[in-house]
């Protein structure tokens, strides 16, 4: 079942939202734009996915943004501001902020991500790209079914040994043992699922004519209205980024974050599907 309103809107349009989205986050490391595209991605993960889901992983994203920062400031002493000296080891305040900035831009991608999975299902990837490029969409669509499945079979092997840990060595060789026994089983079914389904694509017919879809999305005036929206948002924000809007200095110094009216067309942008969720309130 689709999560939310933008979840059920044209494939197109889900794509070149979380394409626009990922791509202006790999664009720039302005504080401004990092703290807005990780608010925007992580609100919309809440809305898919609910707090507790969010709140957990939350748990691997700080220590992720404080880890790149002070790795950068050590191994990075360039900067005008020195906090810290110790040998060769130099921490300055522009090389901590400039860490933290690509920290958070990396968790603020992987939210994109976490995102992007909730709403661009399989049959949406395979009715965007299964004409022109069957293969590959054939296994995209393949893996990310694969991976959840051998995640889940990995668990329940796991436990059917917790079961019977009595039977097994606590040790270290019986823990090695033990997940080598899983490896095992999990490549056997690995294997086994894999001549499975090449079965039944042949029996089926793959490859002998062009591949069709069995999921149909029709564009209706709503699409196409946020579609242009998306569109003349894009076009703002490239020329704002272009003209140097969306730049800003680490070294030597870190530059001083002024108001610009640019940082309302970026939130706009990212809270697209906010905003396409407010159609529910007409109703």
């Amino acid at each position: 079942m689709a999560k939310g309103l933008f979840a059920t809107y044209h494939p197109a349009v889900c794509m070149l939202f979380f394409l626009t989205a990922i791509c202006f986050t790999f664009s720039t490391q302005h504080p401004v734009y990092v703290v807005l595209t990780c608010i925007m991605a992580g609100a919309y993960l809440v809305y898919l996915r609910g707090v507790r889901p969010f709140l957990r992983s939350l748990g691997m994203f700080i220590p992720m943004v404080l880890f790149v920062g002070i790795l950068n400031s050590l191994f990075n002493s360039a900067g005008a501001t020195s906090l810290w000296k110790w040998g060769p080891f130099s921490v300055t305040v522009e090389g901590l902020c400039y860490g933290l900035a690509v920290g958070g831009m990396l968790v603020a991608i992987l939210l994109w991500f976490s995102c992007y999975n909730e709403v661009m299902t399989e049959d949406k990837f395979t009715y965007l790209f299964g004409r022109k490029l069957p293969t590959i969409s054939l296994m995209v669509s393949m893996i990310s079914r694969w991976i959840p499945r051998m995640v889940s079979r990995g668990h329940s092997i796991y436990d059917s040994q917790e079961a019977l840990v009595g039977c097994y060595d606590q040790s270290k060789n019986g823990k090695l043992k033990r997940g080598i026994r899983m490896a095992t089983v999990l490549t056997g079914l690995g294997m086994e699922d894999s001549v499975q389904t090449a079965d039944s694509m042949c029996a089926r017919g793959y490859g002998a004519t062009s591949r069709t879809s069995y999921a149909r999305f029709k564009w209706h005036v709503r699409e196409r209205i946020v579609l242009g929206l998306l569109i003349a948002l894009i076009v703002v924000n490239i020329v704002l980024l272009v003209t140097g809007t969306g730049s800003f200095k680490f070294y030597p110094r870190v530059s001083a974050i002024e108001p610009l009216w640019g940082y309302l067309t970026y939130a706009l942008m990212l809270g697209l599907p906010f905003l396409v969720e407010l159609e529910r309130f007409k109703r």
